[in-house]
């Protein structure tokens, strides 16, 4: 498996990747809906949400790793993912880990704003769908990564 510096310059490297074909999309004029639904803020909000779940949200959330500790004293809020979760298990499922993590966030961030006295019914579901989109995509990287490493290191 990768070690976390790994995963992190791997998911920066897709990260370029996924930006340039989204700019080559727009300016090359090859994808209408591209540019209709893809402005500066949503491509922003996209970008930071996946930059955010690379460095602080993960399927290793359920160990001693890296992102878990950067969460320093907030580290608490996952632990119920930690205790529920086996590494390895449904934590790196492609589709029960990411969702986990991210409905996990958002209940935090829900609670959050709730006492805080916002108005959730007043969200923009472009920037919400985009935000959703980043961390799923940042996590779904993380997964692909372990496995096809895990399947070279078989090989040889």
């Amino acid at each position: 498996m990768p070690g976390g510096k790994t995963h992190d310059t791997i998911n920066i490297a897709v990260l370029i990747i996924i930006l340039a074909g989204i700019f080559y999309l727009i300016m090359g004029n090859l994808s209408e809906m591209a540019a209709r639904y893809l402005d500066i803020y949503t491509i922003s909000v996209l970008s930071l949400s996946y930059i955010f779940a690379t460095f602080f949200l993960s399927p290793d959330l359920d160990i001693e790793s890296k992102p878990y500790k950067r969460w320093k004293m907030f580290r608490i809020l996952w632990w119920p993912y930690k205790v529920i979760f086996k590494h390895r298990g449904l934590s790196h499922n492609p589709i029960i880990g990411p969702l986990s993590i991210v409905i996990n966030l958002a209940l935090i961030v829900a609670l959050l704003l709730l006492f805080m006295g916002v108005e959730l019914h007043q969200g923009h579901s472009r920037y919400i769908i985009a935000a959703t989109t980043g961390m799923i995509l940042s996590m779904e990287i993380h997964i692909i990564s372990d496995f096809l490493i895990s399947k070279m290191k078989n090989l040889f």
